[in-house]
């Protein structure tokens, strides 16, 4: 079964990993055609302005030394003399992180955002403004004005491109178009899981890690659609967008945390203390940047050095929080444990592409809004196969403890209920105090049988009366075999009176079924009704002595009948 388990998850690993680097090549590909075809940087040259120094004739690429040590409330001014000439109207896209952000042509405003609200020490977004080029502009200088919300908001150099205005908006949703479906595929999955697991919780409680999954699949998914900044292409509000951004990004650990907690069977006591603790503490961390923000005492953008020291001990359980080899883990944690590879590898990435591409060669690359989605999409769907698995792992289980509890209180023989289910039976009618009627059933003459045709057709005997007395009762789980010849049957929904003419429709199929069956002796048994209102201690087993003086009272009286 392990070999079996171990081929089917390199089956799995194989065809995700060949879907993810065709994936990644196709958007990146799109990508990298879109940015060429209709993305255009604007020529170098500028002037940069910090404080009382000037830097002339700079290409946008060398900036990131002059801003990236730039402190809150210091102006940083680019001009440009815009020396090209395009046929189409123009949009100027500006992407600046944390910043607030004024144009201007030939000292006109054109375009300004969140000044006042830094200069009030509010939080101003992170993201891309698209300004309208006026359509006389060749030849006029366009100046930028950056205005930083807090110390080192400014990593490197902006990002500005023009763009023709009818393909804006297309050329910005086409950079992102895998990102995008990612995060809403996301996001509606997750909605979709929090719904099921409302309806599910309430059949059975071990559905209930469905809600943390949707949980999870919600918050990933804006959070997949705040880091590329897709949220743009839904609203125009670049602070409630990065406000949205940090805040699912604060909320992933909890849900991670508590599926890591259900994940990791395999995980030592220690473990699972930590695991709980950091989930706690990862709760904590989102209230308190929830109240911090909102009381105006701390923004969320400036708790993303606390939070990302927080998660750093986070990973390390998530990596190594099983104390099983990967041969002896279950398949659910095996996908688990590939999902959280997924992130990791994410991470790293994205490291990659921020060091050595954007600051070694000063360039963007179109890796950024392919990676971060892909990882955060192959953990959602690892985490939801896993737990899928684990739901059928322990379906199997149940199916497993059924049948055994079956082979364990089932007559083999005739498919009734043994002794040891009866007296659990017995035990549950004390309990609950309902009023019942037992019918007891003993065959008649099985020893003579026995004797005369042997022990094959005695049991032959046994199973033609079982299968009438299945007939009479449809199969009832209430049925029971007590003894070699011996049958019970007890309920809560029948009278006395009932019972009584189930056992003359019994003892009518007792004259046709043995000729069907080809036995050449009678079917014959004894009955013997009565209820719990009959004795006054009402237990079962004073119910079950009654019921069975009578049918021993019948018995005597066919063997009188007989001779």
């Amino acid at each position: 079964m392990n070999e079996a388990r171990n081929g089917e998850t390199r089956k799995i690993i194989g065809s995700l990993l060949t879907s993810a680097v065709l994936v990644v090549l196709f958007f990146v590909s799109l990508n990298s055609h879109i940015n060429k075809t209709a993305d255009t940087s604007v020529p170098g040259g500028w002037e940069i302005i910090r404080g009382d120094k000037t830097f002339e004739n700079l290409p946008l690429e060398d900036m990131t030394p002059i801003v990236k040590d730039i402190k809150w409330n210091e102006r940083v001014c680019m001009n440009h003399r815009m020396d090209f000439r395009y046929e189409d109207p123009l949009t100027l896209r500006i992407y600046a992180r944390l910043s607030a952000i004024r144009v201007s042509i030939d000292g006109q405003q054109i375009y300004s955002y969140g000044f006042s609200d830094v200069m009030a020490h509010k939080m101003v977004g992170s993201g891309y403004h698209f300004v309208l080029l006026p359509m006389e502009y060749y030849g006029k200088e366009l100046s930028i004005e950056i205005l930083p919300s807090e110390d080192g908001a400014l990593k490197s150099a902006p990002e500005i491109s023009i763009i023709p205005v009818d393909e804006a908006t297309a050329i910005f949703a086409g950079n992102r178009i895998f990102g995008t479906f990612s995060g809403i595929f996301m996001f509606a999955a997750g909605i979709f899981f929090i719904l099921i697991a409302f309806v599910a919780i309430t059949i059975d409680r071990s559905f209930y890690p469905i809600l943390i999954i949707g949980a999870f699949s919600c918050s990933a998914g804006i959070w997949c659609l705040g880091i590329i900044k897709a949220l743009q292409l839904f609203s125009s509000d670049i602070t409630t967008n990065s406000i949205i951004e940090y805040l699912s990004m604060y909320f992933l650990p909890i849900p991670m945390m508590l599926i890591t907690r259900y994940f990791r069977h395999s995980a030592s006591p220690s473990t699972k203390k930590m695991i709980t603790f950091y989930s706690a503490f990862g709760t904590g961390f989102f209230i308190l940047a929830i109240i911090l923000h909102f009381t105006g005492i701390k923004d969320v953008s400036q708790m993303a050095g606390l939070f990302h020291l927080m998660t750093l001990p986070m990973v390390t359980v998530l990596l190594f929080g099983s104390s099983t080899k990967w041969k002896r883990m279950r398949m659910s944690e095996r996908m688990f444990h590939i999902g959280i590879i997924c992130v990791a590898a994410m991470i790293a990435v994205e490291m990659l592409v921020y060091y050595i591409v954007n600051l070694i060669y000063r360039m963007s690359s179109p890796v950024s809004n392919v990676a971060t989605p892909l990882a955060v999409l192959a953990m959602d769907v690892m985490v939801t196969l896993g737990f899928l698995m684990e739901i059928y792992d322990m379906r199997i289980k149940d199916a497993e403890r059924e049948h055994l509890l079956n082979m364990a209180y089932r007559d083999q023989m005739t498919g009734f209920m043994n002794r040891g289910m009866c007296e659990k039976r017995f035990a549950e009618l004390r309990e609950s105090g309902q009023d019942f009627v037992i019918l007891n059933m003993d065959l008649n003459g099985l020893k003579s049988v026995n004797d005369k045709y042997g022990h094959l057709k005695g049991d032959q005997y046994i199973s033609i009366f079982s299968t009438i007395v299945s007939r009479v009762f449809g199969g009832d789980r209430n049925l029971y075999r007590v003894g070699g010849d011996e049958f019970l049957f007890v309920s809560t929904t029948m009278t006395r009176d009932e019972l009584g003419r189930k056992v003359e429709f019994i003892k009518k199929l007792e004259k046709v079924i043995p000729g069907d069956n080809g036995i050449h002796f009678d079917v014959d048994a004894a009955f013997g009704i009565a209820g719990s209102d009959e004795v006054s201690t009402g237990e079962p087993e004073d119910v079950y002595r009654l019921a069975d003086e009578r049918m021993y009272r019948m018995k005597r009286k066919s063997s009188k009948e007989r001779e």
